[in-house]
């Protein structure tokens, strides 16, 4: 019985671990224009999108590879099966400006929170979508 428990403490920290890192976002995309994460204007490029923190933290990485450009943003989780089985990120355009909306890995997606550049313009013009698809690391 002793012995029982003993694995099964000494296996727990690897089992959280595991857990962990299964729930992380890694991912790489090309994004073919300037966009805004956050509060951050980035160049259009190749760019590594990670999750900050354990558990797939509210942070994520948005890293543009080429320029060593990039920004933190705060995220919540999100479901949805309008990108299900894929890895993705969903930008929403407002005339000729393009946010950060949506990251999706084929498991979970995160949705980043709306700054007051964007609610302003989300006021005064159409939204449209764009999914580019991105890769897992």
């Amino acid at each position: 019985m002793k012995r029982n428990l003993l694995a099964i403490a000494l296996s727990l920290p690897l089992l959280l671990s595991a857990a962990a890192h299964a729930q992380t976002t890694q991912l790489k995309v090309t994004v073919p224009f300037d966009f805004i994460a956050g509060d951050t204007a980035l160049p259009a490029g190749n760019y590594d999108v990670q999750s900050i923190g354990t558990w797939g933290g509210k942070a994520l990485s948005i890293h543009n590879v080429t320029l060593k450009a990039g920004t933190l943003v705060l995220s919540n989780s999100t479901q949805s099966g309008k990108t299900s089985g894929r890895n993705a990120l969903v930008f929403y355009r407002y005339g000729q400006k393009y946010f950060l909306a949506e990251v999706w890995t084929v498991n979970t997606g995160r949705q980043m929170l709306l700054n007051q550049r964007q609610t302003k313009l989300a006021r005064n013009q159409q939204k449209s979508e764009v999914v580019l698809t991105a890769s897992g690391k």
